[in-house]
């Protein structure tokens, strides 16, 4: 994994603390749960972020799972082991908080391990890993477009799908009860039907997900930056993607991963 992605959250539970390296699938978290706050307070603080869209509830009953069932047991049992400590903190009414992290001093970390493709979200799922719905992590649908390099021990192809895994969501239980956790306000995120241009780790387990280390949004056909390091390249004017059309950044980048 790029160490450019590493973050460190900081748990303190009465005198015990525990430093993590997160992967970059985690979030900063603050230490007021989306749980505890109303619908109206969660849109205020979302008004302006890119994934709002996570505040959508999922009705648990309606949405469909096409997932093998016994990769979607991989699945579960690696998050389980990830989010089960931040569930102990808050039964413990214990805090967490995100101590920020190194800004990268190259744009790109490039690397002949990683594939770079041109994605589409497709659609998401929120999962329930407990019966009591206290754990729950979101998954992302990308569809493949278009495969700009990949390594030789890759098999990606366009009309390909994979997903990405990120912790919590917002589900309707079978009983009605709304549950909305882990959900913190990014400025910059996912967005359903956009198109991206993305370097990507994986698959990293058993379970077949994919890890994102960059993204530009490409579905106006320019490459934006969708970063908040990719953008401070783009401002100070070293960026070798950022503000080239599509083909252009693919065709850089192509040259560059020979």
């Amino acid at each position: 994994m790029n160490p450019k992605h590493c973050r460190l959250f900081i748990f303190s539970l009465a005198s015990i603390s525990l430093a993590i390296c997160a992967t970059q699938t985690l979030q900063a978290q603050s230490s007021t749960t989306s749980q505890s706050l109303s619908d109206e307070q969660l849109e205020q603080r979302f008004a302006n972020a890119h994934n709002r869209w996570r505040l959508t509830t999922v009705d648990y009953q309606s949405q469909r799972d096409t997932v093998a069932p016994d990769i979607r047991a991989v699945r579960n049992e690696y998050w389980k082991t990830k989010l089960q400590p931040y569930r102990d903190i808050e039964n413990a009414h214990g805090s967490w908080a995100y101590s920020g992290g190194t800004p990268p001093v190259v744009e790109l970390f490039l690397t002949p391990e990683e594939a770079w493709v041109i994605v589409t979200f497709d659609h998401f799922l929120v999962v329930p890993i407990d019966p009591d719905f206290q754990l729950l992590y979101t998954e992302i649908n990308f569809r493949i477009n278009q495969v700009v390099y990949q390594p030789s021990s890759s098999s990606l192809t366009p009309g390909m799908s994979i997903d990405m895994d990120f912790e919590g969501g917002r589900i309707k239980k079978p009983n009605g009860d709304i549950v909305s956790w882990l959900l913190t306000p990014n400025k910059y995120y996912f967005q359903p039907g956009h198109t991206y241009l993305m370097q990507i780790e994986g698959p990293s387990h058993p379970g077949g997900v994919y890890y994102c280390q960059e993204r530009w949004d490409v579905s106006t056909g320019i490459a934006v930056p969708d970063t908040e390091d990719l953008v401070s390249f783009a401002l100070s004017g070293t960026s070798k993607i950022s503000g080239k059309t599509t083909q252009e950044a693919i065709a850089y980048l192509q040259s560059v991963l020979k």
